[in-house]
């Protein structure tokens, strides 16, 4: 008898959980096919010229091994059909970038004088995707980064963190292009940046909270960012893509993804790099 009130209870247990299991998937089919929700693709982009960031990766577009491999980032991002696309210029910057993209679709040497991969990869998805508009939404704000770094190299365990962090951005930096841009558009990769923000957050002197106030400068930064993007007019027919850098990614999966008006596109799907494309 005791064993088959046992055999009954181990039954309804997986019952259960086989239950909730298929109305997880359910709700995530339901979210995924939710016409009330935009669309957007956060993608990140190494800066390919003309970045202030402490350590970045610039390419020569001109170089013909570069330029074919941009392509095979183009082409996987024209895949998405995004009817908007943002980039990290100023907002008020906006109009001329439209004005500009006017011109790029007929003659593509038009260009922008701002890092490379607005022009060679924001441009040109948007004239092989029919984009509508092209929206800046940076908002540039400097901030005590060294500082930081210098706090942390006094403590030993702080320094190796921060060194091992460095390292990697290092070692990211020198692999081709296509590897950069797969790695970079990993949740791995950007929670790893993310987290290393919130430490450094945690940097200080006695009595103060020097590393809290920087950092939320960089803070502020991504949410000034986020509301530029909210501002921008949207219908449930359209398809966002974002390209930034990586950091900006990071913060912007976090606002994005635990937002109920959007669906946020898994970034590693467009990344698939092949010989074909």
């Amino acid at each position: 008898m005791k064993k088959l009130i046992l055999s009954i209870l181990i039954f309804t247990l997986f019952a259960c959980n086989s239950e909730s299991k298929v109305e997880v998937k359910k709700e995530n089919k339901t979210n995924k096919n939710n016409t009330d929700k935009v669309r957007v693709l956060n993608f990140g982009s190494v800066h390919l010229s003309g970045s202030t960031d402490a350590h970045s990766s610039i390419s020569d577009v001109s170089n013909p091994k570069v330029k074919a491999d941009i392509k095979k980032i183009v082409d996987q991002l024209v895949k998405f059909n995004p009817t908007i696309i943002c980039v990290e210029i100023p907002p008020e910057s906006t109009e001329f970038i439209n004005q500009t993209f006017q011109k790029y679709k007929v003659d593509q040497s038009n260009r922008i004088n701002y890092s490379e991969e607005v022009n060679v990869i924001g441009l040109e998805v948007a004239r092989l995707s029919g984009t509508k508009k092209i929206y800046g939404i940076d908002n540039p704000i400097g901030f005590d980064y060294p500082s930081l770094i210098e706090m942390a190299n006094k403590n030993s365990s702080d320094s190796l963190y921060t060194q091992n962090i460095m390292d990697s951005y290092e070692t990211i930096n020198k692999k081709p292009l296509l590897e950069q841009f797969t790695e970079i558009n990993t949740t791995k990769y950007k929670m790893q940046t993310f987290d290393l923000y919130n430490f450094l957050a945690t940097m200080h002197s006695p009595n103060n909270f020097e590393g809290s106030d920087i950092i939320a400068d960089f803070y502020k930064r991504n949410l000034r960012m986020y509301t530029s993007f909210s501002d921008i007019p949207l219908t449930k027919k359209d398809r966002v893509l974002i390209i930034m850098g990586a950091t900006h990614t990071a913060y912007f999966d976090i606002f994005i993804g635990n937002s109920p008006k959007y669906i946020l596109e898994n970034s590693d799907e467009y990344t698939k790099f092949t010989e074909e494309n």
